[in-house]
């Protein structure tokens, strides 16, 4: 019986031992990547502008309305892919600018949000793919932001930006 006690021992300081190590190996790797800088996915697509305090020359009283999430719309179809029937999924992560603390003015954003959210499908499922890349997010922006205002009565939107813009075939 001891020998099989001194075996379970050994046993068991030797997993002691094993995570001790991996454990040490984990953290120091942590401090050396984070005193040398390197960061996992840097050089991944830079999206647009995560907060308003990034946009350049951007005044200090910009706030930003993330409150859409990610919408997946699925484009018209394209009549010249006659073996696609379906059109392709675009992921789009749009967000809004405007000026301002002005609580009521959110509260107005707040609630159009599924207004502002059925432009956006309206928008997006109506074109193809193509003309959707042949138009130009720039574009697309412009003409979202100018419907979006028209709606608007207790202020107005400065920008429209896309986190995520990516189609999935």
């Amino acid at each position: 019986m001891s020998e099989m006690k001194k075996i379970k021992f050994e046993a068991n300081m030797i997993l002691v031992a094993a995570i001790v190590a991996l454990s040490a190996l984990i953290f120091l790797a942590s401090v050396a990547a984070f005193v040398l800088g390197k960061r996992p996915g840097m050089n991944l697509r830079k999206s647009d502008p995560a907060g308003v305090e990034q946009i350049k020359g951007a005044d200090k009283n910009l706030k930003a309305f993330k409150e859409f999430g990610t919408l997946r719309i699925i484009a018209m179809p394209d009549e010249s892919d006659a073996e696609n029937k379906n059109g392709a999924v675009l992921v789009v992560t749009p967000w809004l600018s405007y000026e301002g603390d002005d609580s009521a003015f959110y509260e107005e954003l707040v609630s159009r949000k599924r207004l502002f959210t059925s432009f956006f499908v309206e928008y997006f499922s109506s074109k193809t793919k193509n003309a959707l890349l042949s138009i130009g997010e720039k574009k697309i922006k412009e003409e979202l932001l100018d419907l979006f205002n028209s709606e608007l009565r207790l202020g107005e939107l400065n920008a429209l930006y896309f986190d995520d813009y990516i189609f999935l075939d």
